[in-house]
């Protein structure tokens, strides 16, 4: 087989879902006991397909796989192979089993035959690394997106196994959440167990040993993460902001000794142009930014909010599994605005009720307590009404899995257009000019859309929305999980729907999305909002409030202006190296 100490191997792995359209083509790879590899690559490259090899769950169309020796198309194998390798894939919902949070954790253990009492203490560890103890009694469905992740991570942790292999495992979870989970695996990594992690964040590539990159079902480059780097834009990607900005620091002979908020603002200190009036000290604590130019809030963005609302909730409530043992409060008297034509992203930490807030804006949630006005008006729960303010109120739900139903991406679009009437020509018209928007093309219209990409999952979604030309699209977390290109695809087909005077609702932990496209921004935390203010009149309260989870360059402009340097406020390297070289 090769490398003995190998706990994967492929032997030129081809795969194919229909033999015509092949999804890997004649790749190998070995990765050793203890290692770390890191998968990366655009939307439709084939990594979650890989990630499914690697696990067992598929079986190459030609060539082998091997995990810990043994051969994945052996079944006699499969048992003990699904013991060494634990899988967590991107949608945490594909592989949550158990009702309750203790019960799926136990999954694993339970169907190893383990005796209650490693069973109890891998539960108890489990939920403990990924954050959950405290959810230990909640049933799985109550659990926010990032939660579920966190579940699903939990669950291939109490397995036990040698090998994890994970699909995107943070793109769910605010920077906090990342941030444990990033310290997860270097724990584990430390204490040896071997790691395969398929990522579009090429901050994942800095912990990793090894990097490689799939394009189009082959390996377009492979190789130790510290040589990705001067690779990394010939191979398609975009830098992350805080390592362009030591790219750029590095050109003007200032190196930061690490990728920290303080290090990288003591290397832009060295930089910057030196006044009578700033501070010598070089000490960065790391405490909330303290002073604030005066300029920051326009008399623009002072005014009042505006008059033509199209959505406003008043003191609103809501409670899952309310009035039983298991109730979970999920928002606590929220009220908002969403003004027409406005582009407004609500912010927070993972489990802040913002899911919850949003899908009452269509009526999927029942109003338990509080208000909702839609254009001056009480929402209606009578059926014709809810049926036409879904129809005029589109939802993009976070998992694209969870509203594709149809066996074919034109059935998919043409569904709400004929649910709401249009005739034959109208509903086909309607179709392609919605896969048009997204960028996807006639050609995707045959293909099956569970079959597709994530990133391309979430255009047809986005699609099948805007097939019913609704005036408002509402969109829970329209970047996750997606590459740079496809990020892009989707920020510009929103700025033309905002243009065209639509309005959009996005729920996000992409800040920069936020901070750049967005007129307003709600920020909540637990099921409460602590501000609804434009960009610039949040940014204080952000980072009074959830600095760790803010952007780094705007955490290193907080920091500066802290110390008296005269910079922007800005999550924005370009604008932050404009004035350095100004």
């Amino acid at each position: 087989m090769g490398n003995a100490d190998a706990v994967i191997a492929l032997k030129t792995v081809s795969f194919s879902y229909d033999e015509v359209h092949w999804i890997l083509k004649g790749i190998s790879l070995e990765v050793s006991k203890g290692e770390w590899v890191v998968v990366l690559g655009h939307n439709g490259s084939g990594k979650s397909t890989l990630v499914k090899i690697l696990g067992a769950l598929q079986i190459p169309s030609r060539g082998a796989c091997f995990v810990c020796g043994r051969d994945t198309r052996d079944g006699a194998s499969l048992a003990d192979i699904h013991r060494r390798v634990s899988l967590v894939f991107q949608d945490p919902e594909s592989q949550i089993v158990g009702a309750m949070v203790e019960d799926d954790v136990a999954f694993a253990p339970e169907n190893q035959g383990l005796d209650a009492s490693e069973i109890e203490r891998r539960i108890d560890w489990a939920l403990k690394k990924v954050g959950l103890s405290r959810k230990r009694g909640a049933l799985s469905s109550a659990l926010s997106g990032g939660e579920k992740q966190r579940l699903a991570l939990a669950g291939a942790l109490a397995a036990d196994a040698v090998c994890l292999v994970l699909d995107e495992p943070t793109s769910m979870l605010d920077p906090e959440g990342r941030i444990e989970v990033e310290e997860i695996l270097r724990d584990l990594h430390a204490s040896g167990t071997t790691i395969v992690q398929v990522t579009h964040r090429l901050e994942d590539v800095v912990e990793a040993d090894r990097a490689l990159v799939l394009s189009q079902g082959q390996w377009a480059w492979q190789g130790r993460s510290e040589d990705f780097w001067d690779r990394a834009e010939l191979l398609g990607f975009r830098l992350p902001p805080s390592l362009e900005l030591k790219r750029r620091l590095a050109s003007r002979g200032v190196a930061a000794p690490s990728s920290s908020v303080a290090d990288l603002a003591r290397a832009v200190a060295e930089i910057l142009p030196k006044t009578g009036e700033e501070r010598k000290s070089t000490d960065f604590p790391m405490g909330p930014a303290s002073c604030w130019s005066d300029s920051f809030q326009s008399d623009e963005e002072r005014v009042a909010p505006p008059h033509d609302i199209l959505f406003e909730t008043r003191g609103l409530g809501h409670s899952f599994h309310a009035s039983t043992p298991l109730e979970v409060r999920v928002l606590k008297n929220v009220s908002c605005l969403v003004p027409k034509g406005k582009w407004c992203s609500v912010l927070g930490r993972t489990g802040s009720g913002k899911s919850t807030l949003i899908q009452h804006l269509n009526g999927l949630y029942a109003i338990q307590s509080g208000e909702i006005f839609m254009e001056g008006k009480p929402l209606s729960r009578r059926s014709a009404e809810l049926r036409d303010l879904r129809r005029r109120i589109g939802l993009v739900f976070q998992s694209p899995e969870d509203q594709l139903f149809s066996p074919t991406v034109y059935e998919e679009l043409a569904f709400a257009p004929r649910n709401w009437g249009f005739s034959a020509e109208d509903a086909d018209r309607s179709v392609r000019r919605a896969i048009e928007n997204v960028g996807l093309g006639e050609a995707y219209l045959e293909r099956n859309p569970l079959r597709l990409s994530g990133g391309e999952r979430r255009l047809v979604a986005i699609a099948s929305t805007l097939s019913a030309d609704p005036e408002c699209v509402v969109l829970d977390e329209p970047t996750a999980g997606l590459d740079a290109r496809y990020r892009g695809k989707i920020l510009a087909l929103l700025s033309r729907l905002k243009e065209a005077g639509k309005t959009i609702v996005t729920v996000t932990h992409d800040f920069e999305m936020a901070f750049e496209y967005s007129d307003r921004l709600l920020v909540m935390d637990e099921g409460a909002k602590i501000c609804e203010e434009s960009v610039r009149q949040a940014l204080p309260v952000l980072l009074e409030t959830g600095a760790s989870m803010l952007p780094k360059i705007l955490r290193i402009t907080s920091l500066l202006r802290e110390r008296g340097a005269s910079v922007p406020l800005t999550w924005d390297v370009n604008e932050l190296f404009a004035k350095l070289v100004s």
